[in-house]
Formats: C-alpha cells, sequence, structure tokens
C-alpha cells in the first residue's frame, strides 16, 4: 500500500461523483456488494466509495509519499475541493500507508505544505501502520 485519497459515503452515488471529477480512480465499490469475493454470501459494504493513488512509493518511504501526495492535492485541489462538497460523501481521507519501524518512538513528520494543501482541499489525514513482513523468504 501506498498514499490513496478514500471517499466514501453511506448515500453516495459513486459513479456520479466519478463523472463528476477530472481524476480517475484506482478502485471502485458500491453499497451491498460483498465485502469480499471470495464469500459472495458474506458481509456486505456499507457504504460506497472510490480510492485514488496520490503517491505509489512504498511503504518504507514516508517523505517520498508525502512529497508526491502533496503535489497530487496542489495539482487536483479544485477536483478534490468539488469531491468534498459532492452529495452524499462522508469522508475524504489522504491515507499514508507507513510500515512500522522496530524502533523506541515511532514518528512520521507531515510537511506544513501537505497540511496546508490537505486543509484547504477540506480532507483528512491518516497514518496506516502496517507491521514489516519480509516477503523474500
Amino acid at each position: 500500500m501506498s498514499c490513496i485519497l478514500r471517499v466514501f459515503g453511506e448515500r453516495l452515488d459513486i459513479n456520479k461523483l466519478i463523472s463528476t471529477v477530472s481524476m480517475e480512480p484506482d478502485r471502485v465499490w458500491h453499497k451491498g456488494e460483498p465485502r469480499y469475493k471470495s464469500s459472495p454470501e458474506g458481509d456486505k459494504i456499507i457504504y460506497s466509495g472510490a480510492f485514488f493513488y496520490a503517491s505509489d512509493a512504498d511503504m518504507d518511504e514516508p517523505q517520498i509519499q508525502i512529497e508526491e501526495a502533496t503535489e497530487y492535492l496542489n495539482n487536483n485541489l479544485e477536483a478534490i475541493k468539488d469531491m468534498t462538497k459532492f452529495s452524499g460523501v462522508e469522508e475524504v481521507i489522504l491515507d499514508f500507508g507507513i510500515e512500522l519501524r522496530d524502533v523506541a518512538i515511532h514518528s512520521d513528520y507531515l510537511t506544513p505544505a501537505l497540511v496546508k494543501v490537505a486543509g484547504e482541499a477540506g480532507i483528512g489525514i491518516e497514518l496506516s501502520h502496517y507491521p514489516f513482513t519480509d516477503d523474500e523468504s
């Protein structure tokens, strides 16, 4: 996972939203769809939404994610502002997927430029920390 911009809402017409913004989503889901494709009769998704990649930097590159996400927000600021005001939208969140480091104090710095443009866009920021996994075993 990298940094994604996620939009969702229980009463959101996600297809209509996608057709009105100039940004291309990387994933779209609809309320009522199965939560897991492997279990179509299981839990259902309770809201519609989409996500857009704001950075494809790796989880162990949080500062690159922050730089790329800041540029992404600046380049799409008006579209994101429109998205936050769209009927049915409950949240628009910039979510950073960050590798959980094995250190005494884990901290991640958000630049003033990122905080400023996120505030201007009217979106929240989330830091999702994931444990390190060695895929080379």
